[in-house]
């Protein structure tokens, strides 16, 4: 691969640079993981020798974006991968937005599929010993703290709720008269 070109000669004003721009549109909070994510896609393209910010993103074509694709693939798991791909079709679009790369140039370049994995499902199904001794923990909480959990696996393990279900619970679906909880099924999930 030529990375000649890769290779921003002199940098543009921060108002002009794809990465730079797509970056300040971020949240505060997602901004240092996804200029983390350009740097490594930047020093993968180069040999480390350049970050976010001193490649020549516009000058990156298919061959490229695939390539990227590829070494991702190999080297991070499927979310890591295609939350690094993300952010890479962002620079392009930024790219395209500051007429720095061709729109057909552009749709090439992000022409690539995102990267496939089997999802194995976190956690386990606890056993009767396991909750019991949860709940023991919860009853010895002073704190406030202790009786909300208690409370939590108790509804979660009794009423067999799902998570989602679970947190999108109202007070108001809990009659503490009769000792019911009712879900309601017009709720989406």
């Amino acid at each position: 691969m030529q990375t000649q070109t890769l290779y921003l000669s002199k940098p543009p004003p921060l108002t002009l640079h794809p990465a730079a721009v797509y970056l300040s549109a971020l949240a505060p909070g997602s901004r240092p993981t996804m200029e983390q994510a350009l740097n490594s896609i930047a020093s993968l393209l180069t040999n480390g020798e350049c970050d976010a910010m001193t490649l020549n993103w516009a000058s990156l074509r298919y061959q490229h974006t695939a390539a990227i694709r590829t070494a991702l693939m190999r080297r991070f798991a499927p979310a890591t991968a295609n939350k690094m791909l993300c952010a890479l079709r962002r620079v392009l679009l930024e790219a395209l937005r500051l007429d720095l790369i061709s729109a057909n140039d552009y749709a090439k370049a992000v022409d690539f599929k995102s990267v496939q994995g089997k999802k194995n499902l976190r956690g386990r199904a606890l056993k009767s010993d396991e909750i019991a001794a949860l709940m023991q923990v919860c009853v010895e909480d002073s704190a406030p703290q202790g009786a909300r959990d208690a409370a939590l696996i108790a509804i979660l393990r009794g009423a067999g709720l799902r998570r989602a279900e679970t947190v999108n619970l109202n007070l108001s679906d809990f009659s503490a008269s009769i000792g019911r909880l009712e879900r309601r099924s017009s709720r989406r999930y």
